[in-house]
């Protein structure tokens, strides 16, 4: 019988393809990954901040998340992934070109982790990708016609790990500064 492990929680930032945009990857993603297991279209996500693992439910750290969440003012923006990415353990699509207001967007969710003193996740560093698949092999990496959809929202996500299980435990519209604009 198989050691089962202890409880770990992982909460992060996302931005998520819509389900339609998330059916497309992963029909594409099966028929790259030859029968290994594909991230769910539900699970798949572009990870904008990440905390440390946590062994107890971060009930705590989800309420201060909310709290800090609606203060990232970003408008919506169109994201689109025109590479695919061979890593030495997954395959992603990525952008093959910065998008600035992705980037505008990942320095105020920093930023906000920052003020939550949520604990970090220390080997953890923004590059933009999706993940379609993990396994093993060389590295390399070739355009593709590319997928792509508009931003306008972004989600808190409590990954119970090794459970293959993600919580959206928070959402927000992205609206730039229009809440605070007078008519």
């Amino acid at each position: 019988m198989g050691r089962r492990l202890a409880p770990a929680y992982r909460l992060f930032f996302a931005v998520k393809p819509p389900p339609v945009v998330a059916r497309q990857i992963d029909h594409y993603a099966e028929i790259l990954a030859g029968g290994q297991a594909r991230i769910l279209p539900e699970h798949q996500h572009v990870t904008l901040g990440i905390s440390a693992d946590v062994a107890t439910y971060p009930q705590g750290l989800i309420d201060t998340l909310g709290t800090v969440a609606p203060r990232i003012m970003a408008d919506s923006f169109d994201l689109l992934f025109d590479q695919l990415s061979y890593g030495g353990r997954s395959a992603a699509l990525r952008p093959s070109r910065s998008n600035a207001a992705l980037a505008r967007l990942q320095r105020q969710v920093a930023d906000a982790l920052k003020r939550s003193a949520a604990p970090a996740r220390e080997d953890w560093k923004f590059s933009p990708h999706q993940t379609l698949f993990y396994r093993d092999g060389p590295p390399a990496r070739r355009r593709i016609d590319g997928f792509g959809w508009r931003v306008e929202e972004l989600v808190l996500v409590c990954s119970h790990i090794g459970r293959t299980r993600h919580e959206t435990v928070g959402t927000w519209k992205l609206q730039g500064d229009a809440q605070y604009r007078l008519f």
